[in-house]
């Protein structure tokens, strides 16, 4: 009966150790997604900036225009994303 007992108690104790590892594991895949959104998007942020600054530097306002607007819809997409309604 005693054997029964630890072996039972082994097998919970391997199940918390589980439970833990995946808990872990979800975290890890959480953070390193939240890292890559936050680079993917700095970097669109970053090349629709230079792209309006080098249309006003050109005094070019057709593409001001273009990439503004494109700039725009590229934020409300992610701040849609980020609402969970």
């Amino acid at each position: 009966m005693n054997n029964h007992h630890k072996s039972y108690k082994d097998n919970m104790k391997q199940r918390a150790m589980k439970k833990k590892q995946e808990q872990e594991t979800f975290e890890l895949e959480l953070y390193a997604q939240l890292i890559l959104d936050e680079a993917v998007f700095t970097f669109q942020e970053e090349r629709y900036q230079k792209t309006i600054d080098r249309a006003l530097d050109q005094k070019d306002e057709k593409a001001f225009k273009e990439a503004s607007q494109q700039y725009v819809a590229f934020l409300r997409s992610y701040q849609q994303a980020l609402h969970f309604d």
